[in-house]
């Protein structure tokens, strides 16, 4: 049951949103029903309760459309029925739900014009779109369910702006101030006991879009009932009063770092950022700041691939540098990072970024389909993350791997590094954990335990080892390996050579290199060093 907001706007938003959500609205229905009577075909109206479809009679198991029938619908009833043309199925609310052909052993009644009268005009008392229900919504209560709505559409997934409408020459109904239990206890989901003590309670009224409207009312109100309706309405209402509070947050700038991985696209929505922001107390500037975006093939097992993805990649790489270095006054003081790419490209990324700011990284969880940091679960003890294989030995070149995700197989290491191994020349350090997974990192003092390791192991290695050339294999979290970038400054005199693999079945191979103030291509690569300073 609704009462409606009217608000000069044309039919075409409203009521092709609502054809494409269930079925006809009513002016949809009229010229469905007319185009029949043009045709000299019969309509046969099956309803329950308040829900209504129809198909033709001449095909007995014929499409189901789902209709909202009011004032045009009417008069195009009725001038069928008039001509004898017009039948009607009774069923229970059980058996129309869900419900999309005829059935053959419905048997249709021929329906009069007076019957048609009859229906309809319950089935708007039961819809409150007449007066005679419960009380009506006062105006408290409706400016207390608009702000709780923040004057979009509470039905989820939708938050369609009902507050600023254009003009239009023809009026129509655009915001509905929609109950979860009717106002009337014969409409959807109306009882006895409800119904009319809550008729005007806020919490049993939405803010919905004309479309979802019909949909929980008139379509399919069995398939919406109070408790996935109540559930709506209380995380849309929260969501809305988390915004508010942002704008009492300082503000950080949000930059993503996201290319397709293995072909599957990479995607995310703002408002999930937004959300992980508001989960530690920030805001979200409103300028997203998109770095290193990939999207051509992710063809890894290519052996020219990384010296092509480089000359792709070149300007954007000297884009993110220079536009890193423009930081003004009138800047957010925060950075907020989300980052899910190539491991290579992860590790150059927190390499340009850097740590002259104050930055923020968040991680992806695919078990918790969220970006936010579970701040419910208990971070790892100390000693959770370590290193084995530091000495105070000097070698020119060390092979550091970290195997936060899974434990490295010796086998899948590149033939060179794998001979200097084995043959002594080349020691190995690794950051490991006991238990590597894809969701080792959790909470956000994980996250800093691991650089904390990592920042140690990298001091160790150019001033206890004097090491001039690290190897790099990093098979970590999203969040780590950008991390460890960051740790990769010019002031370090080492160049990293970094290394990727394409899958499971292939070994690692060279990437690029990253020294003091460029980036690297593979040997025999012929494209150029690009500067990063």
């Amino acid at each position: 049951m609704t009462a409606a907001t009217t608000t000069p706007h044309s039919t075409s938003a409203t009521s092709q949103g609502s054809a494409a959500l269930a079925g006809f609205d009513d002016v949809q229905l009229a010229d469905w029903l007319n185009k029949r009577k043009v045709d000299k075909k019969e309509v046969v109206l099956v309803r329950a309760g308040t829900t209504c479809k129809v198909f033709e009679k001449a095909a007995p198991r014929g499409v189901l459309y789902a209709v909202d029938p009011e004032g045009k619908a009417k008069v195009a009833f009725k001038a069928l029925a008039k001509q004898k043309r017009l039948f009607t199925v009774e069923l229970t609310p059980m058996e129309i739900t869900g419900a999309t052909i005829a059935v053959s052993s419905w048997i249709p009644k021929e329906t009069s014009d007076i019957e048609v009268d009859n229906f309809l005009g319950l089935r708007n008392v039961r819809l409150g779109r007449v007066t005679g229900r419960g009380d009506p919504i006062t105006v408290a209560t409706a400016n207390e369910v608009w702000a709780d709505a923040g004057g979009c559409c509470m039905f989820k997934g939708c938050g369609d702006d009902l507050s600023s409408v254009p003009l239009y020459t023809k009026g129509a109904r655009i915001a509905y101030l929609a109950h979860i239990i009717a106002s009337d206890p014969d409409g959807p989901r109306g009882t006895v006991d409800d119904s009319h003590r809550l008729s005007s309670h806020p919490e049993n009224i939405m803010l919905m879009c004309d479309a979802h409207h019909r949909l929980i009312d008139s379509f399919e109100p069995e398939t919406y009932d109070a408790a996935r309706l109540q559930e709506m309405r209380r995380d849309h209402a929260l969501k809305v009063r988390r915004y508010r509070e942002a704008m009492r947050y300082p503000q950080a700038q949000v930059m993503t770092i996201f290319g397709d991985l293995g072909n599957v696209p990479t995607h995310y929505p703002d408002n999930e950022f937004m959300e992980a922001l508001l989960s530690e107390g920030r805001s979200m500037h409103p300028d997203v700041k998109r770095h290193l975006g990939y999207k051509n093939r992710d063809d890894r097992t290519s052996p020219s691939f990384w010296e092509n993805y480089l000359r792709e990649l070149e300007l954007s790489i000297r884009t993110m540098a220079q536009d890193l270095r423009q930081h003004s006054a009138s800047s957010p003081d925060e950075l907020a990072v989300f980052a899910l790419h190539h491991s290579a490209t992860l590790v150059l990324a927190g390499r340009i970024t850097g740590e002259g700011q104050r930055i923020r990284v968040f991680q992806p969880s695919r078990t918790r389909k969220s970006w936010q940091w579970d701040s419910s679960t208990t971070p790892h003890p100390a000693g959770t993350f370590k290193v084995s294989g530091l000495t105070d030995t000097q070698a020119d070149e060390v092979l550091l791997t970290v195997e936060l995700t899974a434990h490295l197989d010796k086998n899948a290491l590149p033939d060179s590094l794998a001979k200097a191994l084995d043959c002594g020349s080349m020691p190995w350090i690794r950051l490991t954990t006991d238990s590597p997974n894809g969701e080792c990192l959790q909470h956000a003092k994980d996250l800093e335990q691991v650089v904390h390791v990592a920042r140690s192991t990298i001091n160790a290695l150019q001033d206890k080892m004097c090491s001039k050339r690290i190897h790099l294999i990093v098979m970590s979290p999203a969040s780590a390996t950008f991390s460890i970038g960051q740790l990769l400054q010019a002031g370090h005199h080492a160049a990293f050579t970094l290394y990727d693999r394409a899958n499971s079945q292939q070994p690692f191979r060279e990437a690029f290199t990253i020294n003091g103030y460029s980036v690297v291509p593979p040997a025999g690569s012929t494209q150029a060093s690009i500067s990063i300073r």
